[in-house]
């Protein structure tokens, strides 16, 4: 399986695959991540330098998979004497075969995709690659077997406690969203504004950013992505959700009661209308709900949390999409895109603006240019204050920021706000101070410890 584009933002997950194929041990490798985020595209680009067989799973029979991953390994390895009318009997004899017969200086990988299609119609089969690990995988150093699929539940379920292949895999690899800087390399030719708007639609899944067409507006763009009932994108949300939750639609209830304003846990369960702890907890789990606490707050002591939907994405799609979707499958998407979505887009891109620019924070402390251990927000019980942007060290402020999705430099108003906002918090005026917002802050003199950043500065 050869790549055909520029693999963009996976250096990291790259990299540890690479280090396990070159590690003296023999490799068993879990990749797994939601649908569309690229975990056959990073596979591709891992695999290509090295002799391989990539077979794709396609729910079918036991016998039609094996069949097909016979000719697979028949067209992957010229020496395979493999008769052409011959098929593995089982997936033993398929390993079994491998094990015995691979003999070159380059290590083999080995990826079944799709893997748990593969379970499906071989019951048991984490079972039969367990036997075989222990027999003979595990002592194989001219194999490295890679198990991928995009149901996550089951994917983890892999190496759970009772499960066959627990503490047998050498590598895991669990793939997400790009973050935003990294979305950008889709949009080079966008302004960095639009590039973050595209980030606050689309989210980091790389399939949906190669949909977004650089030559045609904002507009033309949710027309042509949200406005079309034909678009995949209209139902992409709904499809990883039912990939993942045997029941979704709880999930999605809950997706949408905090997309539409309900942040605290009894607002989100009364609007959503659960009862069992479980729909949330499993969405925390797959990352696409995020439960936040004050930056000074000891994440497992405190009462004080909310919940934001993870993901740019999902956020954009049960605020605008979930409750209009049969306006746009009556034609009506023009209308949506015109009196709703761009009317309010805006007040949308206000927090994952924030999430920019508590994401940009972080950078500069890799850079050396700030001092913490971890990036949050602080609200103060009150309700009085709220501070976008805290860097603490042990729970201890460093530094705090404001970040302003407005199309005006921030002026002193907004310094003024965070330095009433930072005497509630306790923080003293030593500490540096952002000041984020898409065109930076306006005159700063007199403002010592004060940093102003603009949006250009933020893709830099």
């Amino acid at each position: 399986m050869m790549p055909q584009e520029q693999l963009v933002g996976r250096q990291a997950e790259l990299g540890q695959l690479g280090r396990a194929y070159l590690a003296a041990d023999s490799q068993l490798a879990l990749v797994y991540g939601r649908r569309r985020i690229g975990k056959s595209f990073l596979l591709s680009h891992f695999v290509a330098p090295y002799p391989n067989i990539y077979y794709q799973a396609t729910q079918q029979a036991e016998s039609e998979e094996l069949k097909s991953f016979t000719n697979a390994v028949r067209a992957a390895l010229a020496e395979a004497q493999l008769p052409p009318d011959y098929s593995f009997a089982s997936w033993e004899a398929a390993l079994e075969y491998l094990t015995e017969n691979y003999r070159r200086p380059k290590r083999l990988v080995v990826v079944l995709d799709e893997f748990p299609y593969l379970s499906d119609s071989t019951p048991g089969l984490a079972s039969i690659i367990q036997r075989w690990w222990d027999r003979k995988g595990k002592k194989a150093r001219d194999l490295m077997l890679v198990l991928c699929g995009s149901a996550q539940t089951f994917m983890e379920s892999l190496d759970g406690a009772a499960a066959p292949l627990h503490q047998r895999f050498t590598v895991k690899v669990r793939l997400g969203p790009l973050d935003y800087r990294a979305a950008a390399a889709f949009t080079p030719n966008l302004t960095p504004a639009d590039r973050a708007r595209v980030f606050g639609i689309l989210g980091g899944t790389p399939l949906y950013l190669r949909q977004w067409n650089q030559e045609r507006s904002l507009r033309d763009n949710l027309l042509a992505l949200f406005g079309d009932p034909g678009s995949g994108l209209v139902d992409s949300a709904e499809l990883v959700l039912t990939a993942d939750l045997p029941d979704a639609r709880a999930s999605y209830r809950v997706l949408q009661a905090v997309a539409l304003g309900a942040t605290k846990h009894s607002e989100i369960k009364d609007k959503a209308k659960v009862t069992s702890e479980r729909s949330i907890t499993r969405l925390i789990e797959l990352q696409l709900l995020r439960k936040m606490v004050p930056a000074t707050d000891h994440p497992d002591r405190t009462r004080r949390s909310v919940y934001r939907i993870a993901d740019p994405y999902f956020d954009f799609y049960f605020r605008f999409i979930a409750t209009n979707r049969s306006a746009i499958d009556r034609g009506l998407g023009e209308q949506l895109i015109d009196g709703t979505i761009l009317a309010h887009l805006d007040d949308h891109m206000g927090h994952i603006f924030e999430d920019m620019g508590r994401y940009f924070a972080t950078e500069l402390i890799k850079r050396g240019e700030l001092t913490a251990d971890a990036v949050g927000s602080w609200w103060s019980t009150d309700g009085q204050h709220e501070i976008d942007v805290v860097g603490t060290s042990r729970l201890v402020p460093t530094f705090i920021g404001s970040v302003k999705w407005r199309d005006r430099p921030l002026d002193r108003a907004v310094a003024r706000d965070l330095e009433r906002d930072a005497r509630a918090l306790g923080i003293g005026e030593e500490a540096p101070r952002l000041l984020i917002g898409r065109q930076g802050a306006g005159d700063l003199t007199g403002l010592a410890h004060y940093r102003s950043i603009s949006i250009d500065d933020m893709y830099i």
